[in-house]
């Protein structure tokens, strides 16, 4: 068994380096982890929100909330309230501690996905005796994923971003188990193997809402991949992980149909960054939203309401007086679709307004420490390289490519349209960094076949 493990990766020298990653990655965390950083405001809430579950208070931020607590997706909180549960009371310190070690299997899952995708490129090995092109491309990833630095800050508190980043990896990972099946594109095998993929978007969306609008096209991908061979089970095989990812999301639904009375899927933050995300005057940075709110509206706010007010509390105020009769986060969603309307009128202001959000996802990761030459310089390699990695595997007609690019395209075009921020990019830097293996390995193997004489391949041959 042990021998077997090996070979596949590497053999001893592959595998010494896949446990050195992995334990840098776990060093890194712990230490995070253990020590904790300054909250920003949403780690501050969702900690409020786990520690008032663990004394029974309910989903709540209690006293002072500058917003619904609804406006929070439930995942996070709902799972450190569980480690508070089975820990025995709230110790923030050993749910960051969980949180960090589940980074660490988001490190592996980096890893098989760099190796799954090289490896169904058939690129040659690089020797006999030394570690294979498939095992290279998935260390470098698991590598970039280890030290990266705003992902790493981020498990000093409790945030979202790594948890979900750990999901998305295993459920695009269980993706391409599943489709192993039927050898080749999905659309073969159980349906049953679909669950897993399923209940992995399904927990993914609890913690981050829009992946659920990413799981849904992922099926349609699945399935429009798989009707070419048989439709039946390609349409049984996309049913089946969309309901599991419903039935993962459904006991939140009902309870918010209770809590609030009305159909929430999930959260009711929507309205808020919907509106955000449109406002042209903001030029495209979430953080000018609320000053230029008040400057435009100065009937309804004093002269500091930028000090006293945070952005949700000035929107709900321009809300409220937009539509008095409407709930909040509806009444934004109603201003925000107008809006949008209006923007998409302005043609060329919107589309500089559009370009100007997606250089702000993508143009350097979040956390000042992003903006140090060196890690931006690592930023820019995973994109340059992710972009190689992913046109290789379009170029060699891989269906992987279209699992990819639905998911970077979806989060892409959704933060082009809602509010653009770089905290996005750290959930899907797994598959970035596993496209960026692909596209280094294809990169080096390209440069060894040219230096090689003409003719020595084949001379090798005879």
């Amino acid at each position: 068994m042990l021998d077997g493990l090996a070979a596949r990766n590497g053999g001893r020298a592959g595998v010494a380096t896949l446990v050195a990653i992995l334990l840098l990655g776990l060093g890194l965390r712990l230490g995070e982890a253990w020590d904790g950083r300054a909250p920003v405001y949403d780690a501050t809430a969702y900690a409020a929100i786990a520690a008032n579950l663990d004394r029974g208070e309910g989903f709540t931020v209690g006293p002072g909330a500058t917003q619904p607590s609804s406006n929070y997706s439930p995942g996070l909180p709902l799972f450190v309230a569980g480690v508070y549960e089975v820990t025995g009371g709230v110790h923030e310190r050993t749910a960051r501690v969980v949180l960090a070690l589940l980074g660490v299997l988001g490190v592996l899952l980096t890893y098989l996905l760099g190796r799954r995708l090289t490896r169904c490129l058939l690129f040659p090995r690089y020797g006999e005796g030394k570690v294979d092109s498939p095992v290279v491309a998935g260390l470098i990833a698991a590598l970039a994923v280890a030290i990266y630095p705003a992902l790493l800050e981020y498990q000093g508190m409790l945030m979202s971003e790594p948890l979900a980043a750990t999901l998305l990896a295993g459920a695009v990972l269980s993706v391409f188990w599943a489709a192993a099946a039927s050898s080749g594109p999905p659309g073969g095998g159980s349906p049953a193997r679909w669950l897993v993929p399923g209940v992995l978007f399904g927990a993914l969306a609890l913690v981050r809402p829009e992946y659920f609008g990413v799981a849904v096209l992922v099926a349609v991908v699945l399935f429009a991949l798989g009707a070419r061979r048989d439709w039946r089970r390609a349409l049984a095989a996309s049913a089946a992980l969309l309901a599991a990812a419903l039935v993962v999301i459904a006991p939140w639904t009902i309870r918010n149909a209770e809590a609030l009375g009305r159909f929430v899927p999930i959260s009711t933050g929507g309205g808020q960054v919907l509106f955000a995300g449109t406002y042209l005057p903001s030029d495209g940075n979430p953080e000018r939203v609320g000053a230029e709110v008040v400057e435009r509206h100065p009937e309804l706010f004093g002269p500091q309401a930028l000090q006293k007010l945070r952005l949700e509390q000035i929107l709900a105020r321009l809300a409220a007086h937009r539509y008095p009769s409407m709930e909040t986060d509806q009444a934004l969603s109603k201003m925000g679709k107008e809006q949008l309307w209006d923007d998409l009128g302005k043609e060329p202001e919107f589309a500089g307004f559009v370009a100007k959000k997606v250089w702000r996802l993508w143009g350097h990761g979040p956390r000042e420490v992003m903006q140090e030459p060196g890690w931006e310089l690592l930023h820019w390699a995973l994109l340059a390289f992710g972009l190689l990695g992913l046109g290789v595997l379009v170029w060699r007609r891989r269906w992987e490519a279209a699992l990819l690019a639905t998911v970077f395209v979806s989060i892409t075009a959704l933060s082009a349209l809602l509010v653009a921020s770089p905290r996005r990019v750290l959930v899907m830097l797994p598959l970035l960094a596993a496209c960026a293996g692909v596209g280094a390995v294809w990169a080096w193997q390209a440069m060894r076949e040219r230096r090689q004489p003409q003719g020595a391949g084949a001379a090798a041959e005879g």
